[in-house]
């Protein structure tokens, strides 16, 4: 690589810049349903894997929610011992995440060096922090971050916070309205509870189409490519785009749930293809939904002359999540005929 070319790209980020530093720790005398209980429990952001550990908190393997639930004994017996992990002050964050998508897996544990657990890379982190990265590098090499003049250092500290925390607390009050969605349809995921296995994949991905969308506009904004009046021609372009990943993703969805998930879980009234239908219709909603949502927020935000990076950050995370769950619950209980609020 050219010294230009190593000048332009970013610096390697900490595996500590992506990773849980509290994550979920099983001991392996728990049994399935105690674990289970401690999954269902866990406050926060919600995931299917954890690792086992031992008293000292050394690793001994990774178990998820799905080997609980279709389990009765102690954990040891269904988790998956050898397991890929990262190595503190060694791995970087980029490393790392490129790593966990080449194995294909959800979680990296990330060991001290006596093999203690000292956080966790989940995948959804770091395929936002690989696209955030992948954005950036785009940018130096066209110009864009050295060639924008931002207003950034015209601000004073209060100028910033206050231009800054009004979104911020709006989108805390209306993250509430997430948690309360779960709430009113904790009876549908009392009688499926194959439910809850599939939400993270469809939050996962309308954050990640929705980041895209959004971050593709906002550029494309930036450069002059296109003039805020187009934005009708943006979303007939976004629409279309969004329709083929739909119908792609509705087929990865189909085919993970009738092949992955486990038939006996399945209600006698339901078929486990049934099932699939309803969780890949969801997820294809949701990625059109998230699609139009990202294009929207930076075209909105320039129109009410705001800042569409502060604005559209933000405000996506917390819509996208919203509307997400409420596609994903109204859609699926709908079609399987489970109690809708």
């Amino acid at each position: 690589m050219t010294d230009i070319a190593s000048s332009m790209l970013a610096p390697e980020h900490p595996v500590e810049a992506i990773w849980d530093a509290a994550p979920l720790l099983l001991t392996p005398d728990l049994t399935c349903p105690e674990a289970t209980d401690r999954f269902a429990s866990r406050s926060g952001a919600f995931h299917t894997s954890a690792c086992v550990v031992d008293g000292d908190g050394r690793l001994l393997g990774i178990v998820s929610l799905r080997d609980c639930l279709n389990g009765s004994g102690p954990i040891e017996a269904v988790m998956t011992t050898k397991v890929p992990s990262a190595r503190r002050g060694e791995a970087g964050a980029e490393r790392t995440a490129y790593d966990m998508i080449d194995r294909g897996i959800d979680i990296m544990p990330v060991l001290e060096r006596d093999g203690r657990v000292a956080g966790v890379v989940h995948a959804e982190k770091a395929n936002a922090f690989l696209v955030e990265e992948l954005h950036e590098d785009a940018d130096r090499w066209v110009g864009i971050a050295g060639g924008v003049k931002d207003d950034y250092f015209d601000h004073t500290v209060w100028s910033d916070f206050r231009r800054r925390v009004p979104w911020v607390l709006a989108l805390a009050v209306a993250g509430l309205a997430a948690g309360y969605v779960v709430h009113i349809y904790e009876d549908a995921l009392d009688a499926l509870v194959i439910l809850a296995l599939y939400m993270p994949m469809v939050a996962d991905t309308g954050g990640n189409v929705g980041t895209q969308s959004a971050s593709l506009v906002t550029r494309a904004l930036t450069t002059g490519d296109v003039k805020a009046r187009e934005t009708l021609w943006i979303l007939w372009r976004e629409t279309r785009v969004s329709l083929l990943m739909a119908g792609t993703l509705f087929l990865f969805a189909f085919l993970k749930v009738l092949l992955i998930s486990n038939a006996a879980d399945v209600p006698a009234t339901m078929t486990l293809e049934g099932i699939g239908f309803a969780i890949a219709i969801a997820l294809a909603a949701q990625v059109i939904s998230a699609t139009l949502i990202g294009a929207v927020l930076p075209l909105v935000a320039v129109a009410v002359r705001q800042d569409p990076a502060v604005v559209s950050g933000p405000a996506l995370t917390t819509i996208v999540d919203l509307t997400g769950l409420l596609l994903y619950f109204t859609i699926t209980a709908s079609m399987l005929g489970l109690a809708v609020p």
